[in-house]
């Protein structure tokens, strides 16, 4: 199909007339379609190229999901190897349809970069119309947008297979998408997309029995051989017996759900409550047990959670409130509270801190107002939990609203509540809305300088008043809670420009607290060493020593991301890892790479970065320590199991002597 007429039918089809070239347009396509002209005001041919991050920006947003694109790197490498002959591109996008995780063939580089189909790319809906990645943020099941299907005639000539990826609580966190850059046909995609489909479940169980390395977990099937990850679904039980977790293939297999239906459903319910399995404990002791579900019967194996060594134990001052949340009872939404890092964590041992920390106690526990400031990911978020967990206002709730990230349609609504009726697409019971649920405890308001100037005033009459009426309602409701309210954005110019209430912001900033970037931290080696702790605590696993190499690449790092990247490389170390040692090979690339781009010219590159793509300089260095393997894993700051995965990896192997 020409691409001057692909517009053509695609407005075409709109207006209801099937185009000879595409006659099986199908519902969802046709109403992305739709979507595209009717509420993003996009045409055809005249979309812009997708925005793609800067490098510091992806590194940001990659932070969150280190962990889950850790786990999916080696099944997107198999993938890419087994549709070689029909696919150029595998990528993984998160939630928002940002490509955090890219592969591609060297043939198509030019052709990638002509359509910006780059890491950082951003393919939503609102901005790229009709996508694989788009369609699927929407509809969140396996799908296929084939030529030109695509709303962008730019985009006509490639094949996009997509799958989702499922977390915690069945929450959508991303999509694995295969891209094909040639001609191809809908018979062609649909294997593709089973294939890609089950990749995506294999990501999602390896996500899931990481996240619950500390939990019971089922594995269920519904064939008895358990041989591939793909046909399987998991069950999380805490201590009592009650699901903490689930995926969703667990729900339709217990429940006959449909694909509409998240697993959260069964969250804080017994096995027991929704299969007839009588004693669960002694079903579970089986050889091989079943159970039967809405589907048939359920085969279902079970692995218990490994014991850790207390002589390993991280010793950091975080025992006394990990244990004592550990032992708390389930939330209302049915979830597990997560266990935040203390205040110690957070703190550390710089004196600048230390002397902020005590100013912010006093103000929070007096329920007087408390601004924090910062670069993003330096702990404010982390920072306003842990005040409220070991603050006098734990009793009551912590209630955390990012006022950038609800619509300003809604967050009226979401801070206020509503009664029945108040508006169209009101509950019909109504909600009493997130300011309630803080009373008594803790309301944090993440930038705030992103609240709506007319929702400034009725928050001010709440500080001043300690009560509101709900949207819809006539009687005022009484509350109260300490406040904690964040920001990256200077409020005082904000006032300047008209666009803060002046009073609202005196209110606010008499307590203004100034959280420091990670890179000027005091105690930073101390940071590293608790937050790699604290990941392997909370993977379950013993905890490992970093080699000398590994600490000056995190030591010379200049966290963009702060305190949140941190987290997140110690959690990525921690879910890769196997050996006592965290060398170079178990941190992400990216550092290495941004070590490597500032390592002065003229000095000895670490040997550590060559061995992970290039075979002869592993064999070099083999060579010149004389095929001694725990002399040449000493230079590269790794255990000899890993060299040894190594050398398999690469089919270096040491030359046979003559005879």
């Amino acid at each position: 199909m020409a691409n001057d007429s692909h517009a053509h039918f695609v407005m075409a089809a709109l207006e209801g007339k099937r185009p000879i070239q595409m006659p099986n347009v199908n519902a969802g396509l046709l109403a992305s379609w739709m979507r595209s002209v009717t509420e993003h005001g996009l045409e055809p041919d005249r979309i812009q190229e997708p925005d793609v991050l800067t490098h510091a920006e992806l590194l940001e947003r990659r932070a969150p999901i280190e962990e889950m694109s850790a786990f999916s790197s080696p099944e997107i490498d198999r993938l890419y190897q087994h549709l070689s002959d029909h696919a150029q591109v595998v990528m993984l996008s998160d939630a928002q349809g940002v490509v955090i995780h890219f592969r591609s063939n060297s043939t198509v580089v030019d052709t990638c970069s002509a359509l910006r189909v780059l890491p950082g790319s951003i393919w939503s809906e609102d901005k790229q119309g009709t996508t694989g990645v788009g369609l699927c943020l929407r509809e969140q099941k396996p799908l296929s947008i084939v030529m030109a299907e695509h709303f962008a005639t730019k985009l006509a000539g490639l094949s996009c297979t997509v799958a989702p990826i499922f977390g915690a609580e069945g929450r959508l966190v991303g999509v694995l998408n295969v891209t094909a850059m040639r001609s191809t046909d809908h018979a062609l995609q649909g294997v593709v997309r089973e294939m890609v489909a089950n990749s995506a479940r294999r990501i999602e169980n390896v996500f899931f029995d990481r996240r619950h390395a500390r939990a019971r977990i089922l594995r269920l099937s519904r064939h008895d051989d358990f041989c591939d990850a793909a046909a399987e679904a998991r069950l999380a039980l805490d201590d009592n017996g009650r699901i903490i977790d689930a995926t969703p293939p667990a729900l339709r297999l217990l429940t006959g759900s449909t694909l509409n239906d998240r697993p959260d459903v069964l969250i804080g319910r017994k096995l027991s409550s929704i299969v007839d399995v009588g004693n669960v404990e002694r079903l579970l002791q089986e050889a091989a047990p079943t159970i039967n579900g809405k589907q048939g019967c359920i085969h279902v194996r079970v692995t218990e959670p490994p014991r850790r060594a207390a002589s390993r134990a991280p010793q950091i001052d975080m025992l006394s409130r990990a244990s004592r949340l550990a032992a708390s009872t389930l939330s209302t939404s049915g979830t597990r509270a997560s266990v935040a890092p203390t205040l110690e964590e957070i703190v550390g041992s710089d004196t600048a801190m230390l002397d902020r920390l005590r100013i912010a106690q006093r103000l929070h526990a007096r329920c007087l107002p408390l601004l924090l400031q910062g670069e993003s990911g330096c702990g404010k978020t982390q920072l306003a939990r842990a005040l409220h967990e070991d603050g006098p206002h734990r009793s009551g709730g912590f209630v955390a609203i990012n006022c950038a990230a609800i619509p300003q349609e809604l967050i009226e609504s979401e801070l206020f509540g509503h009664r029945s009726g108040a508006f169209t697409g009101a509950a019909k019971q109504g909600a009493p809305g997130r300011l309630l649920g803080a009373n008594d405890g803790t309301l944090f308001l993440d930038e705030i300088g992103d609240m709506p100037l007319g929702l400034q005033g009725r928050l001010l009459q709440v500080l001043s008043e300690g009560e509101f009426v709900p949207v819809g309602a006539t009687q005022p409701v009484k509350v109260r809670f300490a406040l904690i309210s964040a920001t990256l954005r200077d409020l005082k110019s904000l006032v300047q420009e008209g666009r803060f209430r002046e009073d609202l912001y005196y209110r606010l900033s008499g307590a203004t607290l100034a959280l420091p970037p990670l890179r000027e931290r005091t105690d930073l080696g101390q940071l590293i060493e608790r937050a790699f702790a604290r990941a392997a605590l909370e993977a379950g696993i013993e905890e490992s020593r970093l080699s000398q190499a590994a600490r000056d690449v995190l030591l010379r790092h200049r966290w963009p991301g702060n305190i949140r990247e941190l987290q997140h490389v110690a959690k990525f170390t921690a879910a890769i890892n196997d050996s006592e040692v965290i060398g170079l090979d178990a941190l992400p690339a990216s550092l290495i790479e941004q070590a490597d781009a500032r390592h002065p010219a003229g000095q000895t590159r670490p040997a550590a970065t060559r061995t992970v793509s290039d075979a002869e300089s592993l064999l070099d260095l083999m060579e010149q320590s004389h095929w001694n393997v725990s002399a040449a894993a000493a230079r590269l700051g790794i255990s000899r199991a890993t060299l040894h995965r190594r050398l398999n990896e690469f089919d270096v192997h040491r030359p046979r002597k003559p005879h």
